[in-house]
């Protein structure tokens, strides 16, 4: 751990020291967490399309899935944009975005994105929003429709509504904002969640019957979940600008019921939120800042009194990320370097935890687990860009590497062995070395591609123990980038 933290200091300071002493004309637009928070909102607005459905009995952002490779988070790192790209995302008005690369031998990840803006005159605005992303954690096609009233100047309402093919999944949401994205704002909203759910879920259990198993379970909201969310965006001031991004998802309970089989009652009882805070320094020739991003999801799951339902537990996950990023430019010359130190807790506790989320190779046991580990993730990048029309070459070099806290397993002396053996997908060292090359069409268009040389050689197993095989191709990956 200590050998990697020098690393990094080396890492910054050489890129700090590059920057510094270059000259560069147009100053950087900035980063912003705002993609970041509209991931988090559509585990929370499209339950039924997160992994395993909106009764999945293991977190609500799905941290662990055993179907994820142990290069899943690398792997992500590689193919999506950064938050510097996201900035421009914010601001355009129209714009469609793609990215696509290898997760394992036989899936790809996909995640295309499209926004459409429309300005009826000074006061009125149709706001159309759409995600298509296929995943591990996720398989969704989420819109968004909203509608935005001027009320004033710098004063805005609006509403917009989920759109999913899950009628149990729909969304309103309410919001007021002063100021915009660019000058600085305040924006507040709530959304009801799964607003329609009681209604449908009650027409699914009166068409259950022997012949028709699609409705075999149903539930019933007691406490329906609402959202409260806020965005802070400070303008910017002597070149300094912050973001605060939070969102509470509030208590929620609901009763689920079989109705295919008697007594197998239960009460989910389910709690969320979300901070991203963001603080930056522009300066012509690039910028500097701070991230720090959380992620908290709490599920109670146990049976109704007089139930034969089994489960009893309780499962807990959060995540808190620190980051640090600077960027520079010299005509086509760019560096970028990225860094986060991350902590994630999982726990899994109760008298009787699920025996179904160990791989299908393995007997399906209960394990309780309390895991813990501080992940250093990295994105460094050399760039030849041009932002008018031409070639796109870049070289980056990432990285994620683990340090498990937990105990070692007293008979083989594996740390956090339990966890390790329900999610054999710890792997505690993935490097690699990519490369991209791209062509800019137009300032509005552009397409790259990349492919990566694995650094580590994958000669650690997920649970502990080491392999023999070495693998050097690391996958590919693409984008595309159009605005209009």
């Amino acid at each position: 751990m200590r050998q990697a933290i020098l690393y990094l200091k080396r890492i910054t300071i050489t890129l700090f020291i590059l920057i510094t002493g270059l000259q560069q004309v147009d100053a950087q637009n900035g980063v912003t967490l705002m993609e970041w928070e509209q991931r988090t909102l559509n585990f929370m607005l499209d339950r039924n399309n997160n992994y395993g459905g909106t009764l999945y009995n293991r977190g609500l952002f799905r941290e662990n899935v055993n179907l994820m490779s142990p290069e899943h988070e690398i792997d992500l790192l590689t193919y999506r944009y950064t938050m510097a790209d996201a900035y421009d995302w914010q601001v355009a008005d129209q714009a469609y975005r793609m990215a696509s690369g290898s997760l394992n031998a036989t899936e790809f990840y996909i995640e295309n994105k499209i926004k459409f803006n429309y300005l009826f005159n000074d006061n009125h605005k149709l706001l159309v929003d759409g995600t298509h992303e296929e995943k591990l954690r996720a398989d969704r096609f989420l819109f968004q429709l909203g509608y935005e009233y001027r009320i004033k100047e710098n004063h805005r309402v609006g509403a917009n509504h989920t759109l999913t093919n899950s009628k149990s999944d729909l969304d309103l949401s309410l919001y007021y904002r002063y100021g915009d994205f660019k000058t600085g704002m305040v924006q507040t909203g709530i959304t009801y969640l799964d607003w329609g759910a009681n209604v449908v879920q009650d027409l699914a259990a009166g068409s259950a019957n022997q012949w028709n198993d699609r409705y075999k379970t149903t539930y019933q909201y007691t406490r329906r979940p609402l959202l409260f969310n806020m965005k802070l965006i400070s303008p910017t001031i002597k070149n300094f600008r912050a973001e605060l991004l939070t969102g509470i998802q509030s208590y929620s309970e609901k009763e689920v019921s079989s109705t295919e089989v008697e007594n197998l009652d239960y009460w989910d009882e389910e709690w969320a939120h979300y901070v991203g805070a963001l603080v930056q320094y522009s300066h012509p020739i690039g910028v500097v800042g701070l991230t720090f991003q959380r992620r908290f999801s709490k599920l109670r799951r146990q049976p109704l009194p007089g139930s034969d339902f089994q489960d009893d537990f309780i499962n807990r996950q959060f995540s808190d990320s620190g980051g640090f990023f600077v960027t520079g430019n010299y005509r086509k010359i760019s560096v970028e370097q990225w860094m986060w130190l991350v902590r994630v807790v999982d726990q899994l506790q109760g008298d009787a935890v699920p025996d179904d989320i160990s791989p299908d190779y393995l007997e399906n046991v209960r394990r309780p687990f309390d895991f813990e580990e501080y992940r250093l993730k990295m994105k460094s990048r050399l760039l030849y860009v041009s932002s008018e029309r031409g070639v796109q070459l870049g070289l980056e070099f990432h990285a994620d590497y683990r340090y498990l806290q937990g105990e070692e397993d007293p008979s083989n002396g594996i740390r956090d062995y339990n966890f390790r053996r329900a999610y054999p997908i710890v792997r505690e060292r993935s490097d690699r070395i990519t490369f991209t090359i791209g062509y800019r069409i137009n300032p509005n268009v552009y397409l790259l591609a990349g492919v990566s040389y694995d650094v580590d050689g994958d000669r650690e197993s997920g649970i502990g123990w080491p392999r023999q095989e070495t693998t050097r191709f690391d996958g590919g990956f693409g984008r595309l980038s159009v605005e209009w």
